[in-house]
């Protein structure tokens, strides 16, 4: 369990940040909470408030003007890899953004959650650096703008005054004729190494580029010395001069040695998806064959079958005064619940002490495993890591809740029949992680299965199965 703390609730940015100005280190920001929970959880940081930002609107638009996309703090990873204006104006952003974590993550974490947290391993700084994003940071009184590269400071820094909050990251489409990529190396969930990759290719020749570098070193660097190099240089003999900045690079990026990789590896690595990513953008096509120049043609906007309404809840009406307990009003399989609950209740906790619904699992508690997994709006989230007031409003469903008037799910009896299931304790998770899949996409492959369930791990190794389950639910040969 958590440690017990309060909440607020500011419906402005002005209302966030006087109460950040007079509770000083006392609170914390709630924004996704992917980070911070984990972060309380495992005593690393004892907040006696958190300010919870998500019910300010001008933290949650996404708006185009034209030229500029501004993107606001409070923008959930999962939205974002979906949006259509984010697909079509920054595509390979779009792509960092849907491989950040595990899709729970994504359904919880925010953009300016990610970015305030500064976690040397994350992806979206590295694409967000060859857009030559902006920031901008507010408290009421002021606001201010800067670049991406000065508001990430280092390792878990930022340009951020105590009483300010970042409140939208604003984002150009790149110039006419250009093309982008981003790539990756990962373990455990998290980037080994970003390679972002923006050009201008014309004839097998590079007019102007920007390359960008993450997860190496404490923040993500832009190589503006070896883009400079590579101008007017043909595409073939982009990787002979990428291999002979290794000094350079090296001087540049200063990686460091981790649990995710050495610095030599990362090193080599970062040469390696730097040639792999200009390659990658100058064979751009869209859906008829020709060339994606800017970035903008050829992108698929979100799939109607896929759009769904956000519930947003009222904020509470606390007046503004910190609170201990909640009002709470949801559903939970489809049975509407209302009552009090500490601010500091997880979902998991809910759900099998107060609802006695056990089918949800307790394991890693820390987002990884997926065996707490449960759908929120038809989204599935860690259940563990996700508090219970975040679900006011919403309609929750757990594995309980899977089947109808006593028939099981076409999942489940795919999970029987294919064998999908053995010890059982990841089972409800898999499952539940499984419908969602098939409600945002009825018809996935093999790849997409993959990729979906990769934050879902079965330590008995009953993959294929369940790989088999969903394609049979799909009504597609295996």
């Amino acid at each position: 369990m958590l440690s017990p703390f309060k909440l607020v609730s500011p419906t402005t940015v002005a209302e966030a940040s006087g109460e950040l100005s007079r509770l000083g280190d006392s609170a914390k920001v709630y924004a996704g909470g992917a980070e911070l929970v984990l972060l309380m959880r495992h005593g690393m940081v004892h907040p006696d408030y958190l300010v919870n930002i998500k019910d300010i609107d001008d933290l949650n638009r996404i708006s185009w003007n034209g030229s500029v996309l501004s993107i606001g703090a409070c923008a959930t990873h999962h939205r974002l890899e979906r949006d259509p204006l984010v697909r079509r104006y920054l595509p390979a952003f779009a792509y960092a953004e849907s491989q950040v974590a595990n899709v729970r993550v994504r359904a919880q974490g925010t953009l300016g959650g990610n970015l305030c947290f500064s976690d040397p391993h994350s992806d979206a700084g590295t694409a967000l650096l060859i857009y030559e994003a902006k920031a901008t940071v507010a408290n009421g009184k002021r606001s201010r703008q800067m670049t991406l590269e000065e508001f990430l400071v280092g390792m878990y820094v930022t340009a951020l005054e105590p009483d300010e909050l970042l409140v939208d990251v604003r984002v150009s489409a790149l110039p006419a004729g250009w093309s982008s990529a981003y790539l990756r190396v990962h373990r455990y969930q998290r980037p080994t190494l970003g390679v972002a990759a923006a050009a201008k290719i014309i004839n097998g020749r590079i007019e102007e580029a920007r390359l960008a570098v993450g997860c190496v070193n404490p923040k993500p660097e832009r190589l503006k010395d070896l883009e400079t190099a590579l101008r007017g240089v043909a595409l073939a003999d982009a990787g002979r001069i990428i291999s002979e900045r290794k000094s350079y690079l090296r001087d540049t990026l200063q990686p460091v040695d981790d649990l995710l990789g050495s610095a030599d590896y990362k090193l080599y690595m970062a040469q390696v998806l730097l040639r792999r990513a200009l390659k990658q953008a100058a064979k751009g096509k869209d859906k008829n064959g020709k060339p994606v120049l800017s970035g903008v043609e050829g992108m698929e906007d979100e799939r109607p079958e896929a759009k769904r309404e956000t519930t947003r809840r009222n904020p509470p009406a606390t007046n503004g005064k910190p609170i201990e307990k909640f009002q709470l009003a949801l559903t939970v399989n489809g049975q509407p619940w209302q009552g009090e609950v500490p601010v500091e209740e997880t979902l998991l906790e809910f759900l099998r002490i107060r609802r006695q619904l056990t089918g949800t699992k307790r394991s890693c508690e820390s987002q990884v495993c997926g065996a707490c997994t449960v759908l929120v709006d038809k989204l599935p989230v860690s259940s563990c890591s996700y508090l219970a007031f975040e679900a006011d409003g919403k309609s929750v469903t757990t594995i309980e809740g899977l089947a109808v008037d006593g028939q099981l799910d076409p999942l489940q009896q795919g999970f029987i029949r294919n064998l999908g299931a053995q010890c059982g304790y990841c089972t409800p998770g898999q499952l539940m992680a499984s419908k969602a899949l098939l409600l945002e996409n009825p018809s996935p492959s093999r790849e997409e299965i993959a990729e979906w369930l990769r934050g879902n791990i079965c330590r008995c190794g009953a993959y294929a199965g369940i790989e088999a389950s969903i394609l049979e639910a799909a009504g597609k040969d295996r």
